[in-house]
């Protein structure tokens, strides 16, 4: 009998904890590594919710089809509906299995069938109330928690390793497969250098966030496994599309999650006027790409804009945000904010890379041996703008079925290299069902220049080309910028910043490869979407640019 195939999970957001805690249970010899501790991710962050279709939501008229439809059309139907199936179709029996793990959910009461009621939160471009949260605007931080707590538990057991502050420099290539990692380990002993051999390696380090000036994401989202799948040759697809969140309170940062919008509250121009409803049918609640840019140009013409819940709070009584929004409230009264009594000032800020290593059903990169799962992924289910509270569910389901292929051994990159055509079956249910094909692959240099870059010089290009709305000439200074920079990888922080320099390069090239406007990526002069949206019955995927370090990759069709 072969023996399980051992796995390198890197990052410790959901996707890499519930990877983790997944495969040592199955019995492979797992190791988690994350460069800070456990908890510093974006998922410990997450106000808002986990979106899943349950009992309670189908017996109030909502369906797995709904939740589908929601995100093909959040996503300007770029979406690959076999990866958009498979996300909503599974997404219940893991919010199961977090409540198992320990993870408690908001809930009122029990169903007819004495499982948990949990109360359900509407949020931007959902048709139904379908958002799972835990102590009200504290998701994220009960969902890590307890699968924190499982992993602790799994290593206090021999069956999982765990190593906190262990940076990884490169991956180990050895005839083109990746074989392990060069870890930077230990903050104390900062020359600390090893190397961590496995079968497979799973890249869940999250997102690009850091790559602006103004970000929702904590100080780690540097997008170290985008740039490292980069360098050993992988494709990453949709790197365009960059989310932004409406609502960043800039003195904090804090970020006020889209539930408050849910919940009633309204966007005000610098002159105290509404003005979402003159946008967009679903005014404060459409799209997200859609209210980001209207705060830009509302900003932009008015000075400010403003978040308001003072009806919220008339009409549900004296102390519901307190009590609905706990540590939304707190947090915003530490920087003098009242959102109960005045509005707040907010703004547009980087939130959400649709775009990453693309891969397949069972996170299968282009390079043999090497993963991806959650934000570092770009697996087709968020299309050009990710629907609200899907991302932590894409961290479970595609997490989940990384370790379902490795366990099946079709995970560990064992074939050619090539992201599949897509008739694997996953074999639990729901798995996820089909691979998401490459249209095309262009070769792109992202060798660093000569000329010293920092981070305040980077921001001082990407704050503006590579912003909400962007434009060929701006996007074309940019790349020239780009290209003439480098930064020494000496120690974390030289890796970090060289990581975001690479992604810069390609978000930019991708930015300008795509001559339209669809979902997250606006180009003002080329304001329209791409020539099949001009029907709204199109059912088919067009072919767009990937990206590779190396143009010698073979792709599906």
């Amino acid at each position: 009998m072969t023996a399980p195939a051992s796995l390198l999970v890197v990052g410790s957001g959901i996707a890499g904890l519930y990877a983790a805690v997944v495969a040592a249970e199955r019995g492979h010899e797992v190791r988690l590594l994350t460069k800070d501790l456990l908890a510093d991710s974006n998922t410990w962050y997450a106000q808002g919710g986990l979106s899943a279709v349950g009992p309670g939501g189908a017996a109030a008229g909502d369906t797995v089809d709904a939740h589908v439809e929601d995100t093909l059309r959040a996503g300007a139907r770029l979406n690959d509906p076999r990866a958009v199936r498979a996300l909503c179709g599974g997404a219940w029996a893991h919010v199961e299995r977090l409540a198992a793990l320990g993870a408690a959910f908001d809930a009122d009461g029990r169903l007819p069938d004495r499982s948990p009621a949990f109360l359900l939160g509407l949020e931007g471009a959902h048709t139904h109330p379908r958002i799972l949260r835990a102590g009200g605007d504290a998701t994220g931080r009960a969902i890590a928690r307890s699968l924190i707590a499982a992993c602790r538990r799994l290593e206090s057991e021999g069956r999982l390793a765990i190593d906190e502050e262990s940076f990884v420099e490169s991956l180990v290539l050895d005839a083109g497969r990746v074989t392990g990692a060069r870890v930077l380990a230990g903050s104390r002993a900062p020359h600390a250098r090893r190397t961590v051999g496995a079968d497979a390696v799973l890249l869940a380090t999250g997102g690009i966030g850091r790559l602006y000036p103004s970000t929702t994401n904590p100080a780690g989202a540097t997008g170290d496994g985008a740039a490292l799948a980069w360098e050993a040759g992988a494709v990453i697809a949709d790197a365009e599309f960059v989310q932004f969140h409406p609502t960043l309170v800039p003195e904090g940062p804090f970020m006020v999650s889209e539930a408050v919008r849910g919940e009633g509250a309204v966007l005000l121009d610098g002159h105290g006027v509404r003005f979402m409803p003159a946008v967009h049918p679903d005014a404060e609640l459409a799209p997200r790409d859609v209210v980001a840019r209207a705060i830009h140009r509302a900003r932009a013409e008015t000075g400010a804009v403003y978040l308001d819940a003072t009806a919220v709070e008339r009409s549900r009584g004296a102390g519901f945000l307190a009590r609905r929004f706990p540590a939304i409230t707190a947090r915003l009264a530490e920087l003098g904010h009242d959102l109960a009594a005045r509005p707040v000032p907010v703004a547009e800020a980087a939130h959400y890379w649709m775009g990453g290593v693309a891969a397949d059903a069972f996170g299968r990169t282009t390079v043999p041996g090497l993963l991806a799962a959650g934000e570092t992924a770009c697996t087709g289910v968020h299309g050009a703008n990710r629907l609200a509270s899907n991302s932590l569910l894409e961290g479970l389901v595609y997490g989940w079925a990384a370790v379902q292929g490795l366990s099946a051994g079709t995970g560990s990159g064992t074939g050619s290299g090539t992201v599949p055509p897509g008739d694997e079956e996953a074999g639990e249910a729901g798995g996820p069902t089909a691979a998401h094909g490459l249209a095309s692959v262009t070769g792109l240099d992202t060798a660093p220049g000569e000329q010293p870059a920092d981070l305040a010089a980077l921001h001082g290009v990407t704050g503006s080309a590579l912003a909400v709305e962007r434009e060929a000439g701006q996007l074309e200074v940019a790349a020239k910028q780009l290209a003439q920079w480098g930064a020494p990888p000496v120690g974390r922080a030289g890796h970090e910043l060289a990581n975001l320099l690479t992604l810069g390069r390609v978000v930019a090239a991708a930015a300008l490869a795509r001559t339209d406007s669809l979902g997250a990526h606006h180009r003002t002069d080329f304001p329209l979407p791409p020539a099949p949206w001009a029907s709204p019955a199109h059912d088919h995927i067009p072919a767009r640019p990937r990206f590779a370090r190396r143009g010698l990759v073979k792709t599906g069709s």
